[in-house]
Formats: structure tokens, C-alpha cells, sequence
């Protein structure tokens, strides 16, 4: 396959999903695809380098066509999305297996051509949350000005971190405005797809990015997705009852949260109006 330099990019934004570890039901790269699928656009020279990748681990697929059959290898496509408001560059792929310092530069060498306004990989973890609650959601970056302009927060996680954390810090010490986005999704639901997790991220990303992205039938299937929990949680009284116990546990969280901001807000408001203490 033949790629066209691209030219005349529109206001770019990178949009990063990969598969596997840092992708609880899927819903980073299924967003990914849906933004690339609602949108025409153009294929961008892949990263397919094979030292990125362990083939035992992440093993080609074999495919057939009317001309015969091919391989098609493990990498990570990038895409650019013809987006009305601004053109975005969609990366997905699997999550390297083998050495991440080496891709991460190349990545950032390959993202700078774009000249991005902004970078958001997004990721999905299971949580405790239950279904029938909004998903907690977190926008995260090191880069002050975005966190100035746009309202992102810090995050404060150490432990152990998927090629989504890693490229994120590589991302952010090239000098490239990035952001991580996540959603949590409940444990006890992790297989593939969840639309409510897809539809979360897209409220997200559309802030970030100032766009407005198509749902599609998205609300539909996540009203239908949390409609087929419910019927499955209730043929077992455990479950149900262990749904019911997270249901408490994140309404009280909801209340702290509000709780605390309001207080928080007092306290500015009374600092506003004694400018000397």
C-alpha cells in the first residue's frame, strides 16, 4: 500500500488507544474505532517494526480475500479522521510487547510531524464501580498550560503502568501537549464491548478535543447494555446483593465528592471577601 504525505492538516489532535493491558472491555479502541468509521480519511504509514512485537505473544492473523490470502502483522495504524471541526489522528493498535523506550521515541518523532494542539491517550480499567452508575472518568496531564486552559487534572497514581502511562510521559518530556484520558468499568462486566464506557470517554474526549463527536446509536446500546446487566445480576441474589453494596458505597462517594466541593467553594468565597487573611 502506497501512503500520501499529508498536507494541509486541519488544527490536528491525536487520538492513542491500544489494545490489551491498559483496555478493559475494549472501550479505548472501540472508541477509536468509531471515530474512525463515522468520518472519511487517510491511511498513514503504520508502525509494523517486528522488534516491537512478540509474535507467540501477539500472533499475526492470517486473512482471505477474492485475490487470495495474506498476513496481516502485528502494529499500530494511524489514520488520519477528516473530523468537519478539525482533522484528527487516530493511533490504535495492540500494546507493544518488547522494548517501549525505543517505541515511545518513535512515537514522539512521528507524532511532532503532525504538530498536534493536543494528544489524548485513552485507556480503561476495572474498578469496583457498579453498572448502573455514571462510570468514574479521569482527563490527566503534566502540562500546566493545559491543565490551565482546559481544566485537566494531576494525577497522583504510582504503581505498576501499561504502555499508556509510559507514552504519556514520554510524550509530555518531548515537549508535546499530552493528555491521558480513562474510564472505570465494573469488574464483574469486562467482556466486550461496553457502551457505556464508549459513551463516557466520547463526553470526555469532546471536551478536550472542542469538537462534537457522532454517538450514533451509542445511548441506545448503553441503556440496553445496562438493561441485560440488570436482568443477568438478577437470576443470582449474591450478585445482586454485591451490586447493591457497590451502589451504596458510590452514592456515599458521590455525597463526600459534593460535600468537599462545597466546601472548597465556601472557603474561596470567604477568602475572596476578606482579601487580608
Amino acid at each position: 500500500m502506497q501512503f500520501e504525505p499529508l498536507s494541509d492538516l486541519r488544527d490536528p489532535a491525536v487520538v492513542i488507544a491500544f489494545s490489551g493491558w491498559n483496555d478493559a472491555a475494549n472501550a479505548a479502541s472501540d472508541l477509536a474505532e468509531r471515530i474512525i468509521e463515522a468520518h472519511p480519511g487517510d491511511e498513514i504509514e503504520p508502525i509494523d517494526d517486528e522488534n516491537f512485537f512478540d509474535f507467540q505473544a501477539t500472533r499475526p492473523v492470517l486473512r482471505k480475500e477474492a485475490d487470495g490470502a495474506w498476513i496481516q502483522w502485528p502494529g499500530i495504524r494511524l489514520r488520519r479522521v477528516r473530523h468537519p471541526e478539525r482533522d484528527i489522528i487516530v493511533v490504535l493498535g495492540a500494546e507493544p510487547n518488547l522494548r517501549w523506550r525505543s517505541f515511545c521515541a518513535l512515537m514522539a518523532e512521528r507524532l511532532r510531524e503532525f504538530n498536534p494542539g493536543i494528544v489524548v491517550a485513552v485507556g480503561a480499567m476495572l474498578s469496583d464501580t457498579p453498572h448502573s452508575r455514571p462510570f468514574p472518568t479521569g482527563l490527566y496531564a503534566n502540562s500546566d498550560s493545559l491543565k490551565e486552559r482546559l481544566g485537566f487534572e494531576t494525577s497522583d497514581y504510582t504503581g505498576p503502568t501499561g504502555i499508556v502511562g509510559v507514552l504519556t510521559q514520554a510524550l509530555s518530556q518531548a515537549d508535546l501537549p499530552t493528555a491521558s484520558l480513562w474510564v472505570s468499568v465494573p469488574h464483574y462486566v469486562a467482556n466486550p464491548p461496553n457502551p457505556k464506557a464508549q459513551l463516557q470517554l466520547i463526553e470526555r474526549l469532546e471536551n478536550a478535543l472542542d469538537i462534537t463527536l457522532d454517538r450514533g446509536d451509542l445511548m441506545e446500546q448503553a441503556q440496553e447494555w445496562v438493561g441485560a446487566v440488570d436482568e443477568l445480576a438478577g437470576q443470582d441474589p449474591d450478585i445482586e446483593h454485591y451490586i447493591e453494596q457497590l451502589e451504596e458505597a458510590r452514592d456515599q462517594e458521590v455525597v463526600e465528592e459534593i460535600s468537599g466541593d462545597r466546601i472548597a467553594a465556601d472557603f474561596e468565597r470567604y477568602l475572596r471577601g476578606n482579601p487580608d487573611r
